[in-house]
């Protein structure tokens, strides 16, 4: 028999160490042995902490905080207390794998399961950034996958709370860094205050880790991996399977500025839901096998009383299956997995607002047009189609391009005796000038609205 704390709970097994003491799987006595998880903060832990002060806030406030959140998506609490060699956590014996095990072994996940772990989190995220509490430490490690693929998050040990209420205090002074760096905000690496787009940037580091299979930098040191974070742009993912509308909200997240990122969890969690759809098996995580379990037949009430669906239609993926050559390092895992991505913008996405100063900062590109009398044209439309990728519009370059010529050879040929522009090179310019223009006008129109729908074009690359 192991050892029993405050004679009820009967140590088993050690499950994990973490930076803030050990974690046991273990026995409740008192309620029929149910199963549980008991987190230890011993003595010796504070004892060779540099801060034991610190580390026992924080073991506190992991207790209260994970308490008062109360959501299927937070392992729940049972109960707290002081032992003979420290304190203890009890909490909900959480069964299935960590995001970063499940990456690790299956690489890029579908684009359904991406999805629906990260639309979870956002779930949790909501609650806990109405609460005024910011997580800081949304990583890999800290999402755990049961296996009807319900995700857990972890360690609100290191959570900070906008601004104080009754029952909560800020545990950290003004410039303490706290997090993982491989997920942390460019702010939160500063040492400025967090909000909730901080845990945002983190869960856009997540969602780029599960569609690519590594982490959005990679740097041998702390000191470099922050300066990616701080100075670097993420490369693009290259996934035929990708829409364009995720790989975008993808971007959104990890802007460097958190006034770029989307608002909130919910309005994130909205833009997700779309491409959340049936999945088969992912090793041992099996949502269609778990669909009896207590918390789906609960769900699937609740769904029916609020008159919604349970997932949101959408037209068929018009993209390429994964192939199973570019997963072949990863013994071929992905292939095998139905994909749910439509082909239009999600409702409630946020699109970029159409401010005066961006609507003058894209229709720079036109300038050519309106003031070179058309000899210019093809200036503009050759900058618009370089930049889209569009062969129409380079196309339009060319035209304009060899009409220029034209037009300079007319001017050239005409006699010096007459006047500088006869009628018919006249005429011709003319029309150039004001064709060109109206041309751009147009093109300018179709060109926000790709702006308005689409991440800005970059070359691709393989991502191994």
């Amino acid at each position: 028999m192991g050892e029993v704390l405050a004679d009820r709970y009967e140590l088993i097994a050690p499950l994990g160490r973490g930076g803030m003491g050990q974690v046991w799987e273990a026995r409740d006595r008192r309620l029929g042995g149910r199963r549980v998880a008991v987190k230890l903060l011993t003595d010796d832990q504070m004892a060779a902490h540099g801060d034991s002060t610190e580390l026992l806030r924080r073991f506190t406030r992991e207790a209260s905080v994970t308490a008062g959140l109360q959501h299927p998506g937070v392992p729940a609490v049972h109960d707290a207390g002081p032992y003979a060699g420290g304190l203890y956590l009890v909490m909900e014996l959480v069964e299935g794998r960590s995001l970063a095990d499940l990456v690790d072994a299956h690489g890029p996940l579908p684009v359904g399961w991406a999805a629906a772990i990260a639309a979870q989190v956002c779930a949790v995220l909501a609650i806990a950034h109405d609460r005024g509490l910011v997580h800081r430490d949304i990583k890999p490690q800290n999402l755990m996958l049961t296996r009807d693929g319900t995700v857990k998050v972890l360690d609100f040990g290191v959570a900070t709370v906008l601004e104080a209420g009754p029952g909560l205090t800020r545990i950290t002074h003004t410039g303490a860094v706290i997090g993982t760096p491989a997920y942390m905000a460019p702010e939160q690496l500063r040492g400025e205050r967090p909000g909730p787009r901080t845990d945002l940037y983190a869960l856009g580091c997540v969602l780029y880790e599960m569609l690519s299979g590594g982490p959005v930098f990679a740097a041998t040191t702390a000191h470099a991996m922050i300066a990616k974070h701080l100075q670097e742009t993420p490369a693009p993912l290259h996934r035929t399977d990708l829409n364009p509308e995720l790989h975008w909200l993808v971007r959104q997240l990890l802007a460097k500025d958190p006034a770029q990122r989307p608002g909130s969890a919910r309005e994130v969690y909205e833009r997700l839901l779309p491409y959340v759809g049936e999945a088969t098996r992912l090793g041992d995580i099996d949502p269609v096998g778990g669909a009896s379990s207590a918390i789906h037949t609960y769900a699937r009430i609740l769904v029916r009383l609020s008159g919604t669906t349970a997932s949101t239609a959408a037209p068929q993926n018009p993209y390429a299956a994964y192939s199973a050559a570019s997963t072949a390092g990863h013994g071929g895992a992905y292939g095998g997995y139905p994909q749910h991505v439509p082909g239009t913008m999600p409702a409630g996405a946020a699109r970029p607002q159409r401010s005066f100063g961006r609507l003058l900062r894209h229709l720079l590109w036109t300038l050519p047009s309106a003031l070179g009398l058309g000899f210019f044209n093809w200036i503009g439309f050759l900058y618009v189609g370089l930049r889209h990728q569009n062969k129409g519009w380079l196309a339009s370059a060319v035209v304009y391009m060899l009409l220029s010529v034209g037009l300079l050879g007319l001017i050239v040929s005409i006699p010096e005796e007459t006047h500088p522009l006869d009628g018919v090179a006249a005429g011709y310019l003319f029309l150039m000038w004001f064709g060109g223009f109206f041309h751009s006008m147009v093109v300018a129109v179709q060109r926000l609205r790709l702006l308005d729908r689409d991440p800005p074009p970059v070359p691709y690359t393989a991502y191994r």
